[in-house]
């Protein structure tokens, strides 16, 4: 996972069409496709942009799984998998009251697993 899936994801996960995040970012929606298809860095001041756009640090699309051992680059990949999974949810979750949010983390929380 590259810079450029990270802003597809942070895309999907906030529901911003590519389109509104090239206007946004003042890009062409171009850019966004060709950036997954070479899998490469974009320029410092596109990146900036991208990620003012997307109202996130930039140190967020640049992320990658540690090189450190601390965790395997396949349970990275399992890990963003889960969490496109579960982005319906977590929406509905947050359209909720707090009281409701409330009431469902208790009966998650005492659930015996």
């Amino acid at each position: 996972m590259g810079f450029w899936q990270n802003v597809v994801d942070e895309c999907e996960y906030k529901g911003i069409s590519r389109k509104e995040l090239a206007f946004a970012g003042n890009f062409s929606v171009n850019t966004i496709s060709s950036g997954l298809k070479r899998n490469g860095m974009p320029e410092a001041d596109l990146a900036l942009r991208i990620a003012n756009a997307l109202d996130v640090p930039l140190e967020k699309l640049l992320s990658m799984p540690p090189s450190n051992g601390t965790i395997d680059k396949s349970d990275y990949i399992e890990e963003k998998t889960l969490f496109k999974t579960y982005i319906p949810y977590i929406k509905k979750l947050e359209a909720m009251s707090q009281s409701t949010r409330k009431a469902i983390f208790t009966i998650i929380d005492s659930v015996d697993l």
